[in-house]
């Protein structure tokens, strides 16, 4: 597991290494206006270039809000350099975003999942769907092990190596030391590595 602390575009742009497979829940605007325009721009610009380095045959996860806005975003964002071909999705019991919109209150997040070019078929059957809380840390929502687990496990293999560009917590590093991967994560401000 090997956590680099800096800025996203900065140390994608330097990396040397390609992954076999990037996971990623990356900080994703609901409304955007103002500063969440900046956090998109950001979040758009990482994928992109994760992407391109991305190993022929790679998978691709990316988290995003349940709004077709987000969903939408986030595959404009590598469109050309890896093919969108399913959706998971995370549920949780209760809804806990603050963002206001009209409808249901927000209390899935998508799982876009991408190819770069043929891929071999995951050999672990699993559901496209998995129910857990998330972890509460404060005022942040971390990602729940189990969750982290069920994305990393869909599409990773012993071995490879996983690229998570905003890597919080590193739970998604975690979930891929279990699982016998070797990773990378960048986060800015890295908060205690989960276990």
């Amino acid at each position: 597991m090997d956590m680099r602390k800096g800025d996203a575009l900065d140390l994608i742009t330097s990396m040397a290494e390609v992954p076999d497979i990037i996971v990623t829940d990356p900080p994703y605007a609901l409304r955007g206006d103002g500063d969440e325009h900046a956090i998109s721009a950001t979040v758009a610009i990482v994928l992109r270039e994760a992407a391109t380095r991305l190993r022929k045959g790679g998978w691709m996860l990316v988290m995003c809000a349940a709004s077709w806005r987000s969903q939408a975003y986030m595959v404009e964002s590598v469109r050309g350099i890896v093919e969108p071909v399913r959706t998971m999705t995370w549920c949780k019991p209760t809804a806990r975003s603050k963002a206001q919109t009209s409808g249901p209150a927000f209390a899935s997040v998508q799982v876009l999942v991408f190819k770069k070019g043929k891929s071999l078929v995951p050999s672990a059957p699993i559901l496209d769907h998995i129910t857990a809380p998330p972890v509460t840390n404060g005022r942040r929502a971390e990602l729940p092990p189990e969750v982290a687990d069920w994305m990393v496990s869909a599409y990773g293999q012993p071995g490879d190596l996983l690229l998570d560009p905003f890597a919080g917590s590193g739970a998604i590093l975690a979930a891929a030391d279990r699982l016998g991967m070797r990773s990378i994560g960048f986060e800015k401000n890295p908060l205690e590595i989960a276990a």
